[in-house]
């Protein structure tokens, strides 16, 4: 397989601060909506694009977010409907949760939704029957399979964090997995997210340069140094290296030529990638 490094955001913040009540929605909504337009500005000076999954009631309530990633000429997926984890979901719930996310995105993109990433990447061993109905939604490739374990979804048993077909119930589709690396005897992701903020950059350079794949997955709260800070359990995986988060993020755009998952999936040769039955 070529080389191919992917860049991917899960858009979410705007609808999901609404939803739990945290704060004035012009505070928030303004801060995230800075945020974006620091990114699209960013990207654009490079001539970069992405892929933005997108939630269907973000797109509802929040239109002009999903208007100015799709003007920008970034690709548009879904990232579910309300974010809800498809371990709590049943096959009924799920199938009518991505119909509504995908009306909703296209009513604003005016374009057919080709591809799907679950919340937290819950598509697991227990419910593989997502791929079935993503595929009969029209889904034509899938983000989400995690192969490591983790806190809210996971698939270890995957055996793959490259591109792939999987196959389950007679369904095939293209899977573009997220990056593991082995640490201390832990299979983590160093992608995104928690661990792309703790990972000094010449260590992520190294994990990168493990394989000639990688799929990235950030979020604008990844760069808010603003947000407000809840001391929990998971304060230090939320909150370390935020204040440098987004300088670290320009810099990994310097060092590597990013695509979109649109475009990386026109350069791969599908009859030559393995596929798994699951």
């Amino acid at each position: 397989m070529e080389q191919s490094y992917i860049l991917t955001f899960d858009i979410e913040e705007w609808y999901i601060l609404q939803f739990h009540g945290q704060g004035s929605v012009d505070e928030y909504a303004g801060r995230y909506d800075v945020l974006l337009d620091r990114v699209l500005g960013d990207l654009g000076k490079i001539g970069t694009k992405a892929t933005f999954f997108c939630l269907g009631k973000l797109a509802k309530q929040f239109p002009s977010v999903v208007r100015r990633i799709a003007e920008a000429g970034h690709e548009v997926a879904c990232h579910s409907n309300e974010h809800r984890w498809l371990t709590d979901l049943s096959e009924k719930e799920f199938y009518e949760d991505t119909y509504e996310a995908l009306a909703s995105i296209e009513d604003i993109t005016g374009e057919k939704v080709k591809g799907y990433r679950a919340p937290a990447f819950s598509i697991g061993s227990r419910n593989k029957w997502a791929l079935n109905i993503l595929s009969e939604l029209g889904i034509e490739y899938d983000c989400s399979i995690f192969p490591a374990s983790r806190d809210f979804g996971g698939f270890p048993e995957f055996s793959e964090d490259k591109p792939v077909i999987v196959s389950y119930r007679g369904t095939e589709m293209k899977e573009l997995p997220i990056n593991v690396t082995r640490v201390l005897g832990r299979d983590v992701a160093f992608s995104g997210g928690g661990y792309f903020r703790l990972f000094p950059f010449p260590l992520l350079k190294k994990f990168i340069g493990k394989n000639n794949y990688l799929m990235t997955y950030f979020h604008m709260r990844d760069f808010d140094k603003e947000q407000k800070r809840v001391w929990n359990m998971r304060y230090f995986k939320n909150y370390y290296g935020i204040e440098g988060a987004y300088d670290k993020f320009i810099r990994l755009l310097d060092e590597y030529d990013f695509v979109s998952v649109a475009q990386a999936i026109k350069g791969i040769d599908w009859e030559s990638v393995r596929k798994i039955e699951i």
